[in-house]
């Protein structure tokens, strides 16, 4: 059986080893077809974009031309070979190793990591070079290699640069934008590095590809290399990394044979489908690891695994907390309880971010959607409107406001979780309310939270996205209308019952005047709705599904009642 490439992006390693390889060479091909030799790509984390530095690395090597046909020749590139394949010496600069813990030494990591290159190349191609190493300085250093080693080689330089901004995303997320405007702005070394490759390229550097996760410091690179070309939107690339569903369907033919493969790619649709990275494209596209690891846990249980998304990927999303904290808190909670309420996002693409200026809504906006927090649903009138990607990214809002919740009552998730688990085992739904019910009490007292249906559904949903056992899904669509809330079992020989309720709100000042007349007529609307509902085709005739009927009013549970 083949091998599930999970974790693994050298290339060379996909193809010798029998790993499953999805062949995105073509790409190649339209690269060279542009006639711009510079590019920058942006892509977020864990998207794939090391093992395509590493394609290219291997496509364009000089050193690789014996092994063309071992690693190409049954992919598109191979029966399509272009004339620049195995054309240059290839230099490489991997900046996802600058260390950041200590943001005052990231300067001599950066060092390092150009004088470790230097060295590779040097010793790859087995060439003497005679240029100047200048101490505490690799950038002047690289200047006079670069200088030298165009008298020493026959053939020009392919530059590849991977993560060009890891550094500068690492600071933003985990200190504070003065300590990345200190680091990254005023040091400027890394515009000084763009400089000196800028006044190459006339000479050996002959061809490049940076990629980046945002063009958080897109000023810094541009202010000293002004002639890339930025494609991170380009509607013929939108598919270069990522899986289609054409491509994760092949996935799981070749490792998953034996499964119902129609019933496992809806489920992994939902989970981490939904990328689009412009709107000029229609073919959404799947995180690479996101789904290389599910089918990888997938074979050594033979079922799902109980986390979505891997403790290395979780850790990659797990900024969210610094991202909403950046210049204006107020209008980025805004716009956390907007999305944690499923609305669409309206906004612009910023294609270049500036922290000394003003950090407007669009901005903010953009920064969620290159690090995949926010993916492009559509453009009308000209703006672009942005929506979470998949279930998987939604729990990690989710989880993001849970723990907002958590340091201002102090609350034990545990406990929440495990009335969670409560619905779904024994159909009894009154642990849970208590548990809500606590935590409106303990929040009441928050000028800055407002009451309403869409405040204590997005506390609902929050707390029922604890336990892993079950997805939940708000305004999920059915036949009949839109539910309020669904929750549904991920694995049905996990606990008993699937759950469908229906929230209605009563304004404290409402109910204090109308009392439980207003209950009951409010009780009456979510009853119907849900008996509405549950005549659906996949609720329909259920003995395994409880509907219940909530009325909050302010901060307590006025009813709740199950509907038969």
């Amino acid at each position: 059986m083949a091998r599930i490439p999970y974790g693994v992006s050298s290339f060379s390693r996909l193809q010798k080893e029998n790993y499953i390889y999805i062949d995105k060479t073509k790409h190649i091909e339209t690269l060279e077809s542009y006639g711009e030799p510079y590019i920058f790509f942006l892509r977020p984390r864990r998207f794939g974009k090391t093992l395509f530095l590493s394609t290219l690395e291997n496509y364009y090597d000089i050193q690789e031309k014996e092994n063309f046909d071992q690693l190409f020749g049954d992919l598109y590139i191979g029966q399509n070979k272009t004339e620049l394949a195995n054309n240059y010496y290839i230099l490489k600069f991997d900046f996802s190793g600058v260390e950041t813990s200590e943001p005052e030494k990231i300067y001599d990591n950066f060092n390092h990591l150009i004088l470790e290159a230097i060295n590779t190349f040097i010793n790859k191609y087995q060439i003497e070079v005679d240029y100047r190493e200048a101490p505490g300085s690799a950038i002047a250093t690289l200047s006079s290699f670069l200088e030298a080693v165009q008298y020493e080689i026959d053939n020009k330089i392919y530059l590849l640069i991977d993560e060009y901004d890891h550094f500068a995303n690492e600071i933003l997320s985990f200190t504070s934008i003065d300590k990345f405007e200190d680091t990254v702005s005023k040091q400027g070394f890394l515009r000084k590095f763009f400089e000196v490759i800028k006044k190459k390229t006339g000479s050996i550097i002959d061809r490049l590809f940076v990629t980046g996760v945002s063009p958080i410091t897109l000023d810094s690179m541009t202010s000293g290399f002004n002639i890339a070309k930025n494609k991170t939107m380009d509607s013929n690339l939108n598919t270069m990394m990522g899986f289609t569903e054409k491509e994760a369907r092949y996935l799981i033919e070749k490792s998953l044979p034996d499964y119902d493969l129609d019933s496992m790619l809806q489920r992994l649709k939902e989970y981490y489908d939904g990328y689009l990275f412009t709107p000029r494209a229609n073919e959404r596209v799947f995180n690479t690891d996101m789904l290389l690891y599910y089918v990888s846990e997938y074979l050594i249980d033979n079922t799902e695994p109980s986390e979505l998304i891997d403790s290395n990927i979780s850790s990659d999303y797990s900024k969210l907390q610094n991202l909403f904290s950046l210049k204006d808190r107020k209008q980025n909670y805004e716009i956390l309880e907007d999305i944690l309420a499923g609305n669409d996002q309206r906004g612009k693409v910023t294609v270049e971010f500036n922290l000394q200026r003003r950090f407007t809504k669009k901005d903010f906006l953009s920064l969620l959607f290159y690090l995949g927090f926010l993916t492009i649903d559509r453009e009308e009138d000209g703006f672009i409107y942005f929506r979470v990607p998949n279930y998987a990214v939604k729990e990690i809002y989710f989880d993001y406001f849970n723990s907002i919740i958590s340091e201002e009552t102090s609350f034990d998730s545990l406990e929440i979780e495990a009335s969670v688990v409560e619905i779904l085992k024994n159909g009894d739904i009154n642990p849970f309310i208590e548990k809500v019910e606590a935590t409106l009490a303990a929040l009441s007292n928050r000028d800055y939270i407002k009451f309403d249906e869409k405040y204590i559904k997005i506390l609902i949903f929050s707390y029922l996205n604890l336990t892993q056992l079950s997805i939940v899904k708000s305004e999920y669509e059915v036949a009949e209308g839109y539910l309020d809330l669904a929750l549904l079992r991920r694995n049905k020989g996990k606990g008993n019952y699937d759950a469908l309720i229906e929230l209605k709100y009563i304004k404290a000042a409402d109910y204090k005047e109308k009392g439980e007349a207003l209950v009951e007529q409010k009780l009456n609307e979510a009853s119907e709705q849900l008996a509405r509902y549950s005549r659906a085709v996949e609720f329909k005739d259920r003995k395994d599904l409880k509907k219940w009927a909530l009325i909050f009013a302010g901060t307590d549970a006025a009813a709740v009642e199950e509907i038969e």
